[in-house]
C-alpha cells in the first residue's frame, strides 16, 4: 500500500508517581532495566475504557513482543495527569528535574530550547541507525523534514520524533448552519421559487436532499455576501418561530481568534504575526485585513447578526461558545463538532424537531475594507490538516538506557503493516497472541475493521456508530506513528463527508506559531516575540470589542490611527525583526502547517 503525505503529530504517555495529586492511573512497569521507559502524556485515553493506557491493547501488543538485534522486550510505564492538571504537571515535571524517559512535546517548549537546557537527547545518531522506516517516510516526503529536523548552530539534528498522517484527514470542527431553515424560509435568489427539500429516510440524519442555490451560483456557501444572505433567512425563521433571545452567530469573546481563521478571510493573516505570500513576516492587528474584519463584525452587530453578548460567552476559543442555545436550535451558524452534523441534533422539541445542520467552508470577503482585502482565499486556520501536535523527545533520564531498541519499536510503527496496528488495532490472531479480552469486552469481538473490496480497510459498524472514545481507546493514538488516512473507509454518509470536506478546503499556509520558523529561533529571539505577541494580544483582547460593539468608530481614521499607534508601542517591529532571518531559512510546506 502507498503511503501519501501528510503528517499528524501523536502524544505518547505516562502514568505515575511523579508529582502527587497531579498524575493518576499509574501503571505497570516491571523491575528498572535498560529497556524500561517512563512515558509522559499531555492527556490519557476514555477512563470509561481503562485508566492506565498500559492496559492499551496496542501498548500490549508491543510489550508483548521482542525488539531489536537482542531480542528485547520494551517495559511501558504511563504518566498521566489528572484531568485538567496537564500545564501544572508539566511545570512541574521541568521545576522538579524528575523527567519521563519520553516526553509528550504538546504543552513544551521547542525541541531546540529543551535540548540545550539538557533536558532532552540529540537522537540524530540513532534515527539514523535504528528507525529506517521513518527516515524512509521523510526521504520521500522532504517537505516534512523541517518538521522532524531541529537546527543547532548550523547542523540539522533529530531531536524528538514526529507522528504523521498517511494522506490528508477531517478535522474535527468547523462552521455549520441550519439548512432545514434555508430551506424552509429561503427562495431561490435568481428565479425567487422557493426550496424544497427534506430526509428521504427519517430514520436516516444524513439523508438530506435539497435544491438550495447561494447567491454565488453554487450549493454551498462561498462569500460573506453569502453568509449575510443566510443570516437574512435566519432573521426570518426567528420571526416565525418567536425565537427572541437568540442571534444568527456568535465569536470568541475578544471578537477575533489569534490563530486566524474568520478574520483570516478578508485578505488573509490574522491579529498575531504570519508570513505573507512573498516568504515576510507580517503582524496583522494593523493591517488592512483587521480593518476590513472589524468593519464587518461590527455591521453583524449593529443588524442584529452577531451575538449581543459574544463577548461574556465562555472562554472556548473555537465550538461550545454558547452550546446550550446551538442545542436548544436557536442559532443559525455556529462552530461546531462532527457530533453536530446532519439531523443529530434533533430533540424532536420545537426549535429542532426535522434540524438538519450542513458544515461550510471559512468564507472569502467580497463586500468589506478595500479591493486587497477582498476575494482572498483564508490562509491562517486552527484546523489545518497536517501536524497534530508537537512529537516526542527522549529526556535525560534515558541517556543510558536502550534507546535504540526503544527506536526499533516506534519505527516498526511506521512500516505498512505497523501503521494499520496503530491506526486501527489488533487483528483476531493478535489479540489471541496478546491474550487481551479488550476488544470482546466492548461488543468488538473480530476488532474494528474488515478488509473491503476495494482494498481499503473498512471500520465495523460498532466503530463507525460510537460516539464515545471506543475507537481511540482500542488503538495507538497516544503513541508516534503513521496514520492511516486515505487506507481506511470510515463508511461516512455522502452529505457528512461533504461537510467536512469544506471545513478543510482552505489550508494553513501563513501561521508561524509552532512551526519549525519558530521551533528553530534563538532564546533571545523567543523572547523578542514572546515579550511582543504577549503584549499586543493583551491590548487587542481587550479592545477590539470596542470596534464591534461601536464604542470606537472602525471607519474614524483617528479611532484607527491610535488603536495602530498603541500597538507600534509593543515593539511589533523589532519582533519582524528577529522573526525574519528564520522564515528565510525555513520553506514551510504550506500543506503541512498547523
Amino acid at each position: 500500500m502507498k503511503f501519501k503525505h501528510v503528517k499528524k503529530l501523536l502524544s505518547l504517555t505516562l502514568c505515575g508517581v511523579m508529582a502527587a495529586g497531579l498524575l493518576s492511573g499509574c501503571g505497570g512497569g516491571g523491575a528498572s532495566s535498560d529497556t524500561s521507559f517512563t512515558m509522559w502524556i499531555y492527556q490519557g485515553a476514555d477512563a470509561s475504557y481503562y485508566t492506565d493506557y498500559a492496559d492499551n491493547p496496542v501498548v500490549q501488543y508491543l510489550t508483548s513482543q521482542t525488539w531489536g538485534e537482542e531480542d528485547k522486550k520494551i517495559d511501558l510505564e504511563f504518566w498521566v495527569p489528572a484531568a485538567g492538571t496537564a500545564a501544572d504537571s508539566y511545570s512541574t515535571m521541568m521545576g522538579s528535574g524528575d523527567y519521563p524517559d519520553i516526553l509528550d512535546m504538546s504543552i513544551s517548549d521547542s525541541p531546540k530550547i529543551l535540548y540545550e537546557q539538557g533536558i532532552i537527547l540529540d537522537l540524530t545518531p540513532y534515527v539514523e541507525e535504528y528507525m529506517p522506516n521513518y527516515t524512509a517516510y521523510l526521504d520521500a516526503h522532504p517537505e516534512m523534514k523541517s518538521w522532524a529536523l531541529t537546527n543547532i548552530d548550523g547542523e540539522e539534528k533529530y531531536l524528538h520524533v514526529m507522528s504523521f498522517n498517511e494522506d490528508y484527514g477531517y478535522t474535527y470542527c468547523g462552521y455549520q448552519y441550519r439548512r432545514d431553515w434555508i430551506v424552509k424560509y429561503g427562495t431561490n435568489p435568481v428565479t425567487g421559487a422557493a426550496f424544497t427539500g427534506g430526509y428521504t429516510d427519517p430514520s436516516d440524519p444524513d439523508s438530506w436532499e435539497d435544491d438550495v442555490v447561494f447567491p454565488s451560483g453554487g450549493t454551498d456557501p462561498v462569500y460573506i455576501s453569502d453568509w449575510e444572505w443566510m443570516f437574512e433567512i435566519f432573521e426570518k425563521a426567528y420571526a416565525d418561530l418567536g425565537i427572541d433571545d437568540s442571534y444568527c452567530i456568535s465569536m470568541y469573546y475578544p471578537g477575533f481568534s489569534w490563530t486566524g481563521d474568520l478574520c483570516s478571510c478578508f485578505g488573509g493573516g490574522n491579529f498575531a504575526f504570519y508570513e505573507d505570500a512573498n516568504g515576510k513576516v507580517q503582524y496583522g492587528g494593523v493591517t488592512d485585513s483587521a480593518r476590513a474584519y472589524l468593519e464587518c463584525l461590527n455591521n453583524w452587530y449593529e443588524k442584529g447578526w452577531l451575538d449581543p453578548d459574544f463577548n461574556e460567552r465562555t472562554s472556548d476559543m473555537f465550538y461550545s461558545i454558547d452550546d446550550t442555545s446551538v442545542r436548544q436550535g436557536k442559532v443559525g451558524m455556529w462552530c461546531g463538532m462532527q457530533a453536530e452534523l446532519g439531523g443529530r441534533l434533533d430533540q424532536g422539541d420545537e426549535y429542532t424537531d426535522g434540524i438538519y445542520v450542513a458544515g461550510c467552508a471559512l468564507p472569502m470577503n467580497d463586500i468589506y475594507g478595500t479591493d486587497a482585502c477582498k476575494n482572498v482565499a483564508p490562509n491562517c486556520i486552527m484546523t489545518g490538516t497536517g501536524l497534530n501536535g508537537t512529537g516526542y523527545a527522549i529526556t535525560s533520564a534515558a541517556e543510558d538506557k536502550d534507546i535504540g531498541t526503544l527506536l526499533t519499536m516506534i519505527d516498526y510503527l511506521y512500516s505498512e503493516d505497523g501503521a494499520r496496528l496503530a491506526s486501527l488495532g489488533l487483528t483476531p490472531e493478535e489479540m489471541e497472541e496478546t491474550g487481551t479480552s479488550f476488544y470482546s469486552d466492548n461488543g468488538i469481538p473480530d476488532g474494528t475493521y474488515t478488509m473491503g473490496d476495494d482494498g481499503r480497510y473498512k471500520l465495523v459498524e460498532a466503530i463507525q456508530n460510537d460516539a464515545g472514545g471506543l475507537r481511540t481507546a482500542a488503538t495507538l493514538e497516544k503513541f508516534p506513528h503513521l496514520q492511516l488516512v486515505t487506507s481506511i473507509d470510515e463508511g461516512y454518509a455522502p452529505t457528512y463527508e461533504h461537510s467536512m470536506e469544506l471545513w478543510i478546503q482552505y489550508k494553513n499556509t501563513a501561521q508561524i506559531q509552532g512551526t519549525p520558523i519558530t521551533n528553530n529561533m534563538e532564546q533571545d529571539d523567543i523572547d523578542i516575540m514572546d515579550d511582543a505577541r504577549n503584549k499586543l494580544l493583551e491590548y487587542t483582547q481587550t479592545n477590539a470589542v470596542d470596534f464591534i460593539k461601536g464604542k470606537k468608530d472602525i471607519n474614524s481614521d483617528d479611532d484607527w490611527g491610535t488603536w495602530c499607534k498603541t500597538q507600534e508601542k509593543y515593539n511589533y517591529q523589532k519582533a519582524l525583526e528577529a522573526a525574519q532571518p528564520y522564515a528565510d531559512q525555513y520553506e514551510i510546506d504550506p500543506t503541512a502547517a498547523q
